[in-house]
């Protein structure tokens, strides 16, 4: 979650100030940590069911989608092996590094320096670390196309389209996955509780995801773009290491379940509802967690500058936005807008943050759309229009707006779904002394935190 801030579906939209701390004695954090259950207890859920893992467990991080060629170039030896472990058929193989794996019909090309292998088709790889005297169990880390993964990667062709594009997906312990993402969620200069408490949100939204992708079948839990949470490889960085170590396995957990932690840039003093922003049908049920709905609260993002803002378009940039993505979403009636004449909010939340808008056309027909759907519509890409940039990108769906002649203004406030954890709030809240306990208590009311693994 950082970096372009924008999920798509039921995944975050709008999740970190950058595409892409400091103070804390580690005493006093590991003592909030301590006491953040008794803290939080008492505005809990009544279904008070423990949440627990045996051990630390893994997470799979797709890092890469659709690539022709990966390239390992550290540590100096690793096994190829297929994936899952092995195959009695097609025996593991050492290669000293560089190595470069690219793949067509034929299977998977492992080049290495003198010596080449072709596995067969239809399998998938495993690349693990090895000091070439193991089978590939040494913790070291490994070097892909220039950015370091813990653990080790695993290369799966597109058997079934064009096995040319490899996905690639890494697994690593979940706890040495954090530091990776909270240090491109958040600046390296904010502080030590603002990272806490985005260590908290970012573990227990990564446990949420990886208990859906196993009850799928998916073959990887969580996306290392803003689909998910921004995820750049491993970090030495002292701040994000030191933040998910004070915070080890603490979860957030609603009902007895994982809470579906989400969390954005900026809330512009008004948090969204999950049920509004994404589907709550049959298997989405997590977005009605009393948690995730919109209350009014203190906010602390007025540093933000995306806190307060304004963009101005021409209105026949805005209509063919509105046309085109009405046709690129399963032909939704406003691809038959004419001339936007007015849009005004129809439904606001419990904290006055709209649900969900009224547009009215030139030819008097009107037009409902999710507070989301309306931020998609005016961002739309439309071949012949001028780029979306931070310019004129509307940036959440918390907006006023004046029409007049050919002229389209758009006051808005915030970037981002803004549902749950605000990161400039977080940050404000620790400028101000709080600690990431009490933080949770603002963003995610009715929350419990729980330890899910030792």
């Amino acid at each position: 979650m950082g970096g372009g801030w924008m999920k798509i579906g039921t995944k975050l939209l709008g999740v970190g100030p950058w595409s892409a701390a400091l103070v804390g004695v580690v005493a006093g954090v590991l003592v909030a940590c301590q006491s953040v259950r008794s803290v939080v207890q008492p505005d809990a859920s009544p279904v008070s069911r423990k949440v627990s893992f045996e051990k630390e467990p893994d997470i799979r991080v797709k890092v890469a989608a659709g690539v022709t060629e990966r390239q390992v170039d550290q540590p100096g030896k690793v096994v190829v092996r297929v994936a899952g472990g092995g195959h009695p058929d097609v025996k593991p193989q050492l290669f000293s590094t560089p190595v470069t794996l690219t793949c067509n019909s034929q299977g998977i090309l492992v080049k290495a320096a003198g010596t080449q292998r072709r596995f067969p088709p239809g399998i998938d790889l495993d690349v693990v670390p090895s000091d070439g005297r193991s089978d590939g169990a040494s913790p070291e880390w490994l070097r892909v196309s220039g950015v370091r993964y813990p653990g080790f990667v695993t290369l799966r062709p597109q058997w079934n389209g064009d096995p040319a594009r490899i996905d690639v997906v890494a697994t690593m312990p979940i706890e040495t996955y954090l530091p990776g993402v909270l240090t491109h969620e958040l600046p390296k200069d904010w502080p030590r509780q603002a990272y806490e408490m985005q260590a908290v949100a970012a573990r227990t939204y990564a446990i949420h995801e990886r208990g859906r992708a196993l009850a799928e079948g998916r073959q990887w839990d969580v996306e290392g773009t803003t689909n998910d949470q921004m995820f750049g490889g491993g970090t030495d960085a002292l701040t994000p290491n030191e933040a998910a170590r004070a915070t080890r396995g603490l979860i957030l957990v609603y009902d007895g379940k994982p809470l579906r932690a989400y969390y954005s840039s900026t809330c512009g003093g008004r948090p969204a509802s999950a049920a509004k922003v994404w589907p709550v049908k049959p298997g989405y049920e997590f977005n009605l967690a009393a948690p995730l709905q919109g209350k009014p609260r203190e906010f602390y993002c007025q540093s933000s500058k995306w806190y307060r803002w304004e963009v101005t378009r021409d209105d026949d940039d805005v209509n063919k936005r509105l046309r085109a993505w009405g046709r690129a979403t399963n032909d939704n009636p406003v691809e038959n807008i004419t001339r936007v004449r007015e849009i005004k909010v129809l439904e606001r939340n419990d904290a006055q943050r709209p649900n969900s808008y009224q547009l009215t056309d030139s030819e008097g027909r009107t037009y409902k759309l999710s507070a989301e759907e309306l931020r998609f519509a005016m961002n739309q890409p439309v071949p012949g229009l001028p780029p979306i940039t931070p310019q004129n990108r509307i940036n959440s769906g918390d907006f006023e707006v004046d029409i007049w002649a050919s002229s389209v203004r758009v006051r808005g406030r915030g970037f981002g779904h803004g549902v749950g954890m605000c990161q400039y709030c977080a940050k404000g809240m620790a400028d101000n002394g709080l600690d990431w306990g009490t933080m949770v208590r603002k963003f995610y009311p009715g929350a419990e935190v729980q330890k899910a693994y030792p």
